[in-house]
């Protein structure tokens, strides 16, 4: 028997899941069979036996069981490995690795070929997300990040009954140097770098095609960089969001989510708990105002959330909020985008277009990262403060408008005013009214509450039927620190839900990051964790393990010949060398 039944929504897909070793170019692949284990090591009679001399006889037991493979070391001399640390036992998932003495071994799904499919970790993806985020700064390129899931007809197979072709579909369509990584199992996270969108676009048209004459059909989310979201965090949920809205009559959508309908959007993230209840209060007596408003807080707290309440208190909430993420515009493009322009008025510029002041006429306008905001820009908005008006882009014609102001930073806009790189007139414009934030770890009466808020509309969005979340889970989620804050709890809490194999959210059903952080001095005794913590730059060097393997077998294959190979690999061959650089991979001697 060459199969494992994975499960997800209501479990099973069917993959054939290996252990996979490359040692001195020796590549060994050994199938792994649920309930079966497998003994690793130097004995003639072990299952996999691999000739090195850091490994014991018997090294190490592995088994599959259900939707992990449960490792344990037998007593070996050199230990084994996992995330940097010694471990005795652990459990593994699909693209993770375990070094045995010195030997690494990957757990991978394979394909039909018995090749395979290169699925990385989950944490390994946000990991490369943020270098990809850098260096798409750096060199102000654009990449792409897609959710593709299983949609499944009326009347015909779930998701539970496909087998993995589907997953192989759609690795067929993507380059070497894309990542992709499972999201529960009948979804992937796909990052595509230096992807346009009309790229984007092709790539998951070709991906939905593979499979439209299947009894289940597959839907794509897209994000792009910078227009979806300027950070990991927003571009993961515009892609998720935008994959939800996805159907088999509109397989392909994109990012950003639409506004928020009400009561869905602020209603649904806000809980009034003891911190938060003074900042409730300030927002419900400056709604009924028009003075313009600064949210100071970190990213995820819920700036946007306020912002829709803001305008939903107010007498302006029968007519539009436009919001705009000033940290995501390209420079150029920043006060066409807020005020318009011409036809003509520069290159590409074919026909008249408003601005996103036009648009909000008589209603709010949410600039979100204002700290962003180039000088030029702050100038034309300062205008539109003192006076109500401006100007499009190459027209000298001036243009009335009546909107409400919010802004939301996560940046200090009083020491940017000191140090010259904010205008001190345009902060004190803006700075009517400036409500903090606070953070969610000072928030913890609310985690609880946001949790079982968030895990009723991962039901309804994935079609599940979860109950709720076990005490030993409660305990994890109280202790963790919530650096992405409320947005980083309502992804924890839509991935546990994806991926739960039971009624109840379980700690397996969390993060390697939550289930490893340390626990707060008043938090309850947490439950024994079986999985070693992962650090990020351990996590980082995984990646680039990875990347570093697929760059080096592109160019020999090419006679590193970087054109040919950054051809091969469907990227720039600048941004080819701009990798070889960071890994520092040479040609060899």
């Amino acid at each position: 028997m060459e199969g494992l039944l994975i499960r997800a929504y209501q479990p099973s897909v069917r993959l054939r899941v290996a252990l996979i070793s490359n040692q001195a170019g020796r590549k060994v692949t050994r199938l792994l069979s649920p309930d079966m284990p497998l003994i690793v090591g130097r004995a003639p009679e072990a299952g996999l036996r691999i000739d090195d001399q850091t490994l014991s006889r018997e090294h190490a037991r592995f088994l599959l069981s259900g939707s992990r493979v449960l490792v344990e070391d037998l007593g070996s001399k050199n230990g084994s490995f996992f995330a940097g640390s010694r471990v005795s036992r652990v459990e593994l998932t699909i693209g993770d690795e375990i070094v045995l003495g010195g030997v690494p071994l990957q757990v991978q799904a394979l394909g039909a070929r018995g090749d395979s499919l290169g699925i990385v970790r989950e944490e390994l993806i946000q990991q490369r997300l943020e270098e990809e985020l850098t260096r798409a700064r750096q060199f102000r390129r654009p990449f792409a990040l897609l959710l593709v899931r299983v949609f499944s007809k009326a009347g015909t197979a779930t998701p539970e009954q496909e087998d993995h072709a589907w997953i192989e579909a759609v690795r067929g369509h993507l380059r070497p140097v894309d990542l992709m990584a499972f999201y529960g199992t009948s979804a992937v996270q796909v990052l595509l770098p230096e992807t346009g969108v009309e790229e984007a676009h092709r790539i998951a048209q070709a991906i939905v095609a593979s499979r439209a004459s299947g009894g289940s059909s597959l839907v794509v989310g897209i994000a792009l960089y910078p227009p979806s979201g300027s950070t990991g965090d927003a571009l993961i949920e515009a892609a998720r969001e935008a994959a939800h809205r996805a159907s088999p009559e509109n397989p392909v959508q994109s990012g950003p989510a639409a506004s928020p309908a009400r009561g869905e959007g602020s209603e649904a993230a806000l809980i009034a708990g003891q911190v938060m209840r003074p900042v409730l209060e300030t927002v419900a007596s400056v709604a009924t105002s028009r003075i313009p408003v600064i949210l100071h807080g970190e990213t995820g707290t819920g700036k946007e959330v306020l912002a829709q309440l803001i305008h939903e208190s107010g007498p302006r909430k029968d007519r539009r909020i436009v919001r705009v993420n000033c940290g995501a515009l390209p420079k150029d493009l920043v006060e066409s985008t807020l005020f318009g322009h011409e036809r003509g008025a520069f290159t590409g510029a074919l026909q008249q277009q408003k601005g996103v002041f036009e648009e909000a006429d008589g209603g709010t306008v949410f600039l979100d990262e204002i700290g962003e905001l180039p000088p030029a820009a702050q100038v034309s908005l300062l205008r539109v403060l003192e006076v109500g008006a401006f100007s499009r882009v190459g027209s000298n014609r001036e243009l009335e408008v009546d909107v409400r102001i919010v802004a939301a930073t996560h940046r200090d806009l009083e020491t940017m005013v000191e140090e010259g790189t904010f205008r001190s007139d345009l902060y004190y414009r803006l700075s009517g009214v400036v409500i903090e934030i606070p953070p969610l770890r000072e928030r913890r009466d609310e985690v609880e509450p946001l949790a079982r808020r968030f895990l009723q509309a991962a039901n309804k969005a994935n079609g599940r039927r979860v109950e709720g979340i076990s005490p030993e889970t409660l305990v994890f989620l109280h202790a963790y620190s919530w650096p992405g804050n409320v947005r980083e709890l309502r992804n924890v809490i839509e991935r546990a839900v994806v991926v739960t194999q039971g009624t109840l959210i379980e700690p397996k059903d969390l993060p390697v990051r939550v289930r490893s952080g340390e626990p707060r001095p008043d938090a309850s005794p947490s439950p024994a964790s079986s999985l070693a913590a992962q650090e990020p730059a351990q996590a980082r060097a995984k990646v680039q393990q990875f990347e570093a393997q697929v760059l080096q077998e592109a160019l020999a294959s090419t006679g590193w010949n970087r054109a040919e190979a950054a051809k091969k690999l469907g990227m720039a061959v600048r941004t080819l060398s701009y990798r070889l650089k960071v890994l520092g991979l040479k040609k060899p001697e």
